[in-house]
């Protein structure tokens, strides 16, 4: 991969360039109120996301600036592009799942880890070395996973001994103040850290900041951030990848981070609404109308290989619930135990705490071998 020298910090304030590289027309389109997605090319004074141009003229990350010899920016890092004030001031921020040092680099197998999670990427540059602080840009994939874009190498230490990681949270335990990101990362934390206080729970996607314990092997965290796209901008563009799909295709779930509805009116370019399947990267035009968010546009791209059949991680039961647990949200169904979460939809006017004894339909994924329950509707029959 071809490295660019870029501008001195890691967010970006840009000048709308462009449109869109899709026809001949693409250039005079307006860019999107927010773009969130890959870089597809930079230069000394340019940035270009989901074929939009823009010039840069600054940058900050979460507040925090950076000069110029600190990151080379490359293609294929996750970026956020938003143009909400006026058409000729933007800011883009860098969405890294990690910054860490990376660890244990095996270029034969082109595996590595950080913070003991591990990673694999066929195209890590020959310049980065054990314990170098990097970022990475990454989709995820079926059961948890990480599917390495890009690795970036910060001439130094950029947040002061801290780490960032970003993920589903998994194993919550509010006893013990912990829970699970990934399948692997234990992170610690004060339940006061949340950003606006908001409580966890099991299927949020978060982005922790926090210091690594290496000895215990966990991430005491010091920020926590709950992402979803209930709030991204109105007419707003977001690239990812397809994690899960209803039977219906009336709606589908983004990056494990928030639920899109797919209405009558939905566009689809380059492919139809039977190319909607889990594990197709996508960029989704946003319509945002009250607490409802759907799809205007969705266009389908060719360029994702999938390393793992999407379909072996997804179930359909049909059948009565038996063996409530509220403490556990779990209940079962023909003797598969499924569980519900933070993005878990109920149909019907029903709840969880109305489905015992019920009929019922669920659709759902399987992340680390648990039936996770992504829509419940009520049947009219199950002794057929």
């Amino acid at each position: 991969m071809k490295r660019y020298a870029f501008l001195s910090m890691v967010t970006f304030a840009l000048f709308g360039c462009g449109g869109s590289d899709g026809g001949s027309d693409s250039s005079a389109q307006a860019a999107p109120s927010a773009i969130e997605g890959t870089i597809d090319s930079v230069s000394a004074t340019t940035v270009t996301v989901n074929g939009y141009t823009y010039q840069a003229t600054s940058a900050s990350f979460q507040g925090q600036t950076f000069d110029q010899d600190m990151l080379t920016l490359e293609p294929n890092m996750m970026v956020k592009v938003s143009n909400q004030s006026r058409a000729t001031n933007s800011s883009v921020e860098l969405e890294p799942t990690f910054i860490g040092q990376i660890e244990n680099i095996n270029r034969l197998n082109s595996t590595f880890s950080i913070a003991g999670v591990n990673l694999k990427f066929p195209r890590l540059s020959t310049t980065i070395v054990n314990n170098d602080w990097v970022m990475v840009s990454s989709m995820p994939t079926a059961n948890a996973g990480y599917k390495v874009l890009s690795v970036v190498k910060f001439l130094q230490d950029p947040l002061d001994g801290e780490m960032v990681a970003e993920g589903r949270v998994s194993a919550l335990d509010m006893n013990s103040q912990s829970f699970k990101i990934g399948q692997s990362l234990k992170i610690s934390f004060d339940p006061q850290i949340v950003e606006d206080k908001r409580t966890l729970a099991d299927g949020m996607w978060v982005e922790v900041q926090g210091q690594y314990d290496e000895s215990n092997g966990e991430l005491i965290s010091s920020r926590i951030t709950i992402k979803t796209y209930n709030d991204f901008p109105n007419d707003g563009e977001i690239e990812g990848i397809v994690t899960w799909v209803a039977k219906d295709k009336s709606e589908f779930e983004l990056n494990y981070r928030g639920r899109i509805a797919v209405r009558s009116t939905t566009e689809f370019d380059d492919g139809n609404k039977n190319n909607l399947i889990a594990g197709a990267l996508v960029e989704v035009e946003i319509g945002n109308q009250g607490n409802a968010v759907y799809a205007k546009e969705i266009e389908f791209e060719d360029d994702f290989d999938f390393d793992i059949d999407w379909d072996k991680f997804e179930f359909e039961e049909e059948g009565f619930v038996t063996d409530i647990d509220s403490d556990n949200l779990s209940f079962t169904v023909n003797g598969k135990t499924i569980v519900a979460d933070a993005n878990t939809e109920y149909e019907d006017r029903i709840d969880f705490d109305s489905l015992n004894g019920e009929c019922v339909d669920v659709e759902g994924i399987i992340i680390d071998s648990r039936h996770i329950a992504r829509e419940i509707s009520l049947e009219d029959d199950c002794n057929n």
